[in-house]
């Protein structure tokens, strides 16, 4: 029996979000179970991989810029998690470094691999190697 349309299935359309997936019974039809199912499993691989800083730097050097690499107060992964204001707040040691390296008029980019690492090395070699040069214009 085809599906009568209604103002959810209607934002379907619209947003990649779960929304008017249907059930079965009290559950959710397999189809949409397998797909979260899915989506969880590569959130969770994605929030536990670790940043290729070697391999970040390799991409950014082309720019000639110089990298000072950094640690937050959250020892590890899971530290993160559990608190992410630790996450927020760099150790002592590394302000004092960062401090040091600071010139006037010098600007700063600050890469950081939250929870996605992967999304840091697809994504921030491309938005650096466009935005330095506009600033070196500047």
């Amino acid at each position: 029996m085809p599906e009568t349309p209604t103002l959810w299935t209607e934002l379907r359309r619209f947003t990649a979000a779960r929304v008017a997936l249907g059930r079965a019974g009290n559950g959710l039809p397999t189809t949409a179970h397998l797909d979260f199912q899915e989506a969880h499993a590569r959130a969770r691989d994605a929030v536990h991989s670790a940043l290729d800083a070697d391999a970040l730097e390799a991409a950014l050097a082309p720019l000639g810029l110089p990298a000072l690499r950094v640690a937050s107060q959250a020892e590890d992964r899971r530290s993160y998690l559990l608190r992410p204001d630790l996450g927020r707040r760099l150790r002592e040691e590394d302000r004092t470094r960062l401090a040091a390296a600071a010139a006037p008029g010098a600007f700063l980019f600050v890469v950081a691999d939250g929870l996605c690492a992967r999304g840091v090395l697809a994504q921030a070699p491309a938005v650096l190697q466009r935005a330095v040069p506009l600033l070196r214009r500047a």
